[in-house]
């Protein structure tokens, strides 16, 4: 007698609490939803990275320009010897005389005056623009200007060595009185 045939409980699917396992769509949504949360976990912590070495940076651009203006600071005014002239900083030509502020140029101009211990990622460069009293530049044009110089403005550039660009500018006036 080929009848009816038993369901028997192997055969039957379990429906509602006591199934278990999870389809295919379910497992490739929760796959998706993990990459998606890990990925902006990661893409968080780069940004995060990328802002505490923009910190450190200026960190460190601010130690050396604060550590080359404190060197200007201690220079007498007037030098009192002609070799102590350079000591503010370097003086770039253009055509015979002396480039006022504005011309100078960081990345190409004057030499490299970093102390020991940062030379291999930084540079700092100094320049030195002098003026007499009626606040007139002066360009080396004419043979006194040491005597008639009355204030240095000193400009000081700290620059990343990898790719030349200028993080920090600083600048300090020092006049024959004194004052800054």
């Amino acid at each position: 007698m080929v009848g009816k045939m038993k369901n028997t409980p192997a055969r039957k699917r379990k429906k509602g609490a006591g199934s278990c396992g999870f389809t295919l769509l379910e497992l490739v949504i929760s796959i998706f939803l993990i990459a998606v949360v890990l990925g902006t976990i990661l893409l968080l912590l780069s940004a995060n990275l990328n802002v505490i070495e923009k910190a450190n940076e200026m960190m460190i651009a601010n130690a050396l320009a604060q550590y080359s203006l404190e060197e200007v600071k201690n220079i007498e005014f007037p030098p009192v010897y002609t070799d102590r002239q350079s000591d503010y900083g370097d003086r770039p030509e253009s055509g015979g005389n002396y480039m006022p502020p504005e011309s100078v140029d960081p990345v190409n101009d004057g030499q490299d005056r970093t102390p020991g211990g940062e030379a291999g990622s930084f540079m700092v460069k100094r320049y030195d623009f002098r003026y007499d009293a009626g606040g007139n530049f002066l360009d080396g044009s004419t043979s006194d200007e040491t005597e008639k110089t009355t204030s240095h403005l000193v400009d000081i550039y700290v620059l990343k060595k990898k790719d030349r660009s200028v993080l920090l500018k600083n600048s300090v006036m020092i006049s024959r009185d004194g004052l800054q």
